[in-house]
């Protein structure tokens, strides 16, 4: 079953897809940060939420919205949709219904919103398919740790037997395949270091090389994600971030780190290269420039075709 999708230049909203296979990368978290970000910065946003067991976004807009009935300064909060698994016992029946309510919540928010965050669960599975084919940039976060890197390319003490393309790479491979055979677009696809311990370790340094490497080989790009900070789980039962105004509530202010993580919150968005808004330039136009340059980008580095055939 294919999915039905319209050319990116026909469509106002910029689908941002925060995926990974390996569990605890930290992708709920880019997710909502990304949102907040993008809310903040006057864009309007819809969320989709496929992971339909942990659901991680979906409590945390609803601890956000929850929090904002009651909040001394306006509370910026998307249009967002939770998705759910079909439950019957023929598999084919399950992905009919999911790829039914999937397209209805794309169709109801595509050309009415300029970006769309899609957050996908630790596994593969047809809708996670579905979200990647229809991304015009992917996040992966990408914890210092060569677990996270075996999902890209095999790591083994065998170097004849080391190296090869792994299940996740391969999964994004193959939608930015579907991707080009659709509407000849290209996916943009940044691996987001995430989790980052504050001071770098060797184990970092050597992670670090062999993610350049392999960036060269699978055609993505390198961005610093996020630090692993107390902040980012402290304010997840209000539904807060570090860009919210926060320290309105602390009569001492922003501590360092605070500061710190919105700093990286904001560096991360800036490294993505979204389309952004500009005096008289309508989004749908600040798309089709993005696609330009990225199809560019690519196509400079060969990646182009290599990614897709």
């Amino acid at each position: 079953m294919e999915f039905d999708t319209d050319a990116p230049d026909l469509r106002s909203a910029h689908v941002i897809v925060v995926g990974n296979e390996k569990g605890g990368a930290g992708k709920s978290t880019l997710s909502i940060h990304l949102a907040v970000a993008l809310l903040k910065a006057g864009y309007k946003v819809a969320c989709i939420d496929l992971d339909t067991r942990q659901q991680t976004m979906t409590r945390f807009f609803e601890n956000r919205e929850s929090w904002s009935a009651n909040s001394r300064w306006p509370i910026e909060l998307p249009r967002h949709c939770a998705m759910t698994r079909g439950q019957s016992n023929d598999v084919r029946a399950n992905e009919a219904r999911e790829f039914a309510l999937f397209a209805e919540a794309i169709g109801a928010v595509e050309h009415e919103y300029e970006f769309v965050v899609i957050d996908t669960p630790a596994s593969d599975s047809y809708l996670m398919r579905l979200a990647h084919s229809l991304a015009d940039t992917l996040v992966s976060p990408l914890n210092e740790s060569y677990i996270d890197v075996d999902v890209l390319s095999r790591v083994r003490h065998d170097r004849s037997q080391r190296g090869a393309v792994a299940h996740y790479a391969e999964l994004v491979m193959e939608a930015r395949r579907k991707r080009r055979v659709v509407d000849n677009g290209v996916i943009d696809w940044v691996m987001a270091s995430n989790r980052m311990a504050v001071v770098a370790s060797n184990n970092a340094r050597q992670i670090a090389v062999s993610v350049a490497r392999l960036a060269a080989e699978l055609g993505f790009r390198v961005a610093d994600g996020l630090h692993d900070r107390v902040i980012f789980r402290e304010l997840f039962p209000i539904g807060l971030t570090a860009l919210d105004p926060i320290e309105d509530a602390a009569a001492a202010g922003l501590t360092a780190s605070q500061q710190a993580a919105r700093r990286e919150i904001e560096g991360l968005v800036a490294a993505l290269d979204l389309p952004s808004h500009a005096p008289g330039v309508e989004h749908v136009t600040s798309r089709r420039l993005w696609r330009a340059r990225v199809a560019r980008h690519y196509r400079e580095l060969g990646a182009v075709d290599s990614a897709c055939n």
